[in-house]
């Protein structure tokens, strides 16, 4: 393959990773926003089926738009990992590709025609995988052809030593928005805090205490649940962005590793026979690679400060919204104390004199009470005393009837002597009347004697 081949492939390469590499963010913002609305979609339903899940649902996720922003800035965040995480081992199997490659290639200074520039070479010509061609190692692997192929392979180590340095400032780029949206996230958080001290502030009314109550704490609960929210996805955010970066700044060093153990020792050396016929090129292939080296470091300055304005700019606006936040929430929380000392006042106020007016109440409740009491003893020692005659009178009674029964007992003793005498005078009148009978008989036969005798 000729030099000017070899510049192509790798000006397309060039092109090509960078294209990867703003698909791999656009891909992840656009996938968190359509993860956003499936969520919110889908997620209803679920809660459903757990004791609370309503509840908390609505709370932390829809209670406010700060929380439909902050979600979805967070479905953001997470998409973008998640595309970047599932890159990671197609780079690790190229690398583990090129390792054995360069294991089992033999690549040795005797042979002309087996040295490491054609083994990678024809590596490249035809991948495995044409995903392969995103990876950080191929890209490394078509830089260093390139620069050997232009004749400079007696500087290599330099070079790689310049890639090193763009792949990190590339992978410091490629996270710039996961880290704006790790820095908006918390930010959004103190926006909620802010927006629901106002809110609770303005719904005071200290004529209506008990009134305003429920939307004083609404606009307490906006604040506290938008800021656990946010530094819960923030914390999430952080700790993702750590193990994603680790992992993809591991794939550098190992792609750094492999250029210092394989290319800067069979390149430089063995592949400086293979790599002269490049130095019999056309002047015009010389200049126009030189010109490209100067593109290069032209761009790379250009956006070191661009980075740096940026950054700068950033962090001018931070501390400008900060300190805009500070000043708002120093005078809403003066305010808002203000308002709390004459509410308190005015509800000490109307506590006092509730409690004098309870007094009151409660004075002439007992005293009314007191007045009853004493009337009930009244009337139950009255009640004694009546009880107490009516007992008497009672036992009076009850000797009085005793009295009568032993009369009734006599009278019958009485009646019962009558009858006897009674009869007794009957027995004693027919004795009489038989008496007179036998008289009157014997006076007959007396006449009726002297009657014959006078005869």
């Amino acid at each position: 393959m000729s030099a000017n081949q070899n510049s192509e492939i790798s000006t397309s390469s060039v092109i090509a990773a960078k294209f990867h590499r703003k698909s791999v963010t656009s891909i992840g913002t656009f996938l968190g926003i359509a993860v956003t609305v499936v969520f919110y979609l889908v997620a209803p339903p679920i809660a459903k089926c757990f004791s609370g899940g309503p509840e908390f649902l609505y709370r932390y996720f829809c209670s406010h738009p700060i929380e439909y922003v902050t979600s979805g800035l967070f479905f953001v965040g997470m998409a973008i990992l998640a595309a970047k995480w599932r890159q990671l081992p197609t780079d690790r199997a190229v690398i583990a590709n090129v390792r054995e490659l360069a294991a089992t290639a033999q690549w040795v200074q005797a042979k002309a025609g087996s040295g490491a520039v054609q083994s990678l070479t024809a590596w490249q010509a035809d991948p495995p995988k044409e995903i392969w061609r995103s990876t950080s190692m191929w890209h490394r692997v078509q830089d260093v052809l390139h620069y050997v192929n232009a004749g400079r392979n007696n500087g290599l180590e330099d070079h790689l030593k310049y890639l090193a340095d763009l792949s990190v400032d590339r992978l410091i780029q490629s996270f710039s928005l996961i880290r704006t949206v790790t820095w908006a996230v918390p930010i959004m958080g103190f926006l909620g805090t802010v927006v629901g001290i106002t809110l609770a502030i303005a719904n005071v009314t200290p004529e209506q205490l008990d009134s305003s109550l429920p939307e004083v704490t609404a606009g307490l609960a906006v604040a506290f649940d938008t800021t656990a929210q946010a530094l819960t996805m923030s914390m999430l955010l952080v700790f993702a962005t750590y193990l994603v970066e680790r992992d993809e700044q591991a794939i550098l060093n190992d792609v750094e590793q492999f250029g210092i153990d394989s290319l800067v020792p069979f390149i430089s050396q063995s592949d400086a026979a293979a790599a002269e016929p490049a130095s019999g090129l056309p002047a015009l292939a010389t200049w126009t690679a030189e010109i490209l080296a100067q593109q290069t470091d032209s761009w790379s300055q250009h956006l070191t400060a661009m980075q740096s304005g940026w950054a700068e700019t950033l962090n001018s606006q931070t501390d400008s919204l900060a300190q805009a936040l500070s000043d708002e929430t120093t005078a809403t929380l003066q305010s808002h104390r203000v308002a709390s000392d004459s509410a308190r006042d005015q509800y000490a106020a109307t506590l006092q004199q509730s409690s004098q007016l309870f007094v009151q109440q409660m004075q002439q409740t007992m005293m009314t009470f007191v007045n009853r009491v004493d009337l009930w003893q009244n009337a139950m020692r009255e009640s004694s005393l009546a009880s107490a005659g009516q007992a008497e009178e009672l036992h009076r009674l009850g000797r009085t009837m005793l009295q009568l029964t032993e009369s009734e007992q006599k009278l019958v003793q009485l009646q019962e002597s009558l009858n006897e005498n009674l009869q007794t005078l009957q027995m004693v009148a027919t004795l009489e009347q038989t008496v007179q009978s036998l008289n009157a008989a014997v006076s007959i036969l007396t006449s009726k004697s002297y009657m014959r005798a006078a005869a």
